[in-house]
């Protein structure tokens, strides 16, 4: 309409419907990796002290410190797509579940080479360095096992997100205004004027005969 400015709308929010985005999966799988995460940092910190006797490539190579806050950061943001799904925060949440798939792949390539390298018994080990040796192959295999259930939670989250990002009758699109601008100021039109009256006294007592 002429005179009315100009609506100006920003800052598109994808907001996904129930269909799209079932409610209690991506929070159960998210705590899951969180506690991966923790479990990856503090079993790694004891196999940091066991070095001397365990052979561990997975310590080697910082794995159980960068997959364990990679595996941490994944699962808080598939916690908050699920409550606030907007398209920052799912976008968010499929690239750090790419990364952890990566990290939890290098963790189970490693967690093999470890119980290879240590598998063996040596003779020139005493008793003390081989229930050493027995706590690291322990400690591996456990996290082996979480270590691949974390590798299919980051990647069936990642696959879910991906599947969710595409255009579908299922999405729905929420419009948020960043600025609004609108001119409310209507010119003034040119008002026609009023018809002219002639000033006219009517006298009773003037009327024709």
């Amino acid at each position: 309409m002429q005179g009315m400015g100009n609506l100006r709308l920003g800052s598109r929010a994808v907001m996904y419907t129930a269909e799209t985005l079932p409610k209690g999966k991506n929070r159960v799988m998210g705590t899951i990796q969180i506690m991966t995460g923790f479990m990856h940092i503090g079993f790694g910190i004891v196999l940091t002290t066991l070095t001397n006797v365990y052979t561990s490539v997975f310590v080697i190579g910082e794995i159980p410190f960068l997959g364990g806050v990679s595996f941490i950061i994944s699962g808080c943001l598939s916690i908050g797509a699920e409550k606030s799904p907007t398209e920052c925060a799912v976008k968010g949440s499929q690239t750090m579940n790419v990364i952890s798939a990566i990290f939890a792949l290098l963790g189970i390539v490693a967690f093999i080479v470890d119980l290879n390298l240590n598998g063996l018994y040596r003779s020139s080990f005493n008793y003390y360095s081989y229930l050493v040796l027995l706590a690291g192959n322990g400690i591996s295999i456990v996290l082996l096992i979480f270590t691949i259930l974390e590798f299919c939670i980051a990647v069936a989250t990642a696959n879910f997100w991906c599947r969710a990002t595409r255009l579908s009758s299922n999405e729905g699109m929420l419009i948020v205004p960043s600025t609004t601008q609108a001119d409310l100021a209507v010119p003034m039109a040119d008002l026609p004027q009023p018809p002219s009256y002639t000033e006219v006294i009517y006298d009773p007592k003037e009327q024709p005969s």
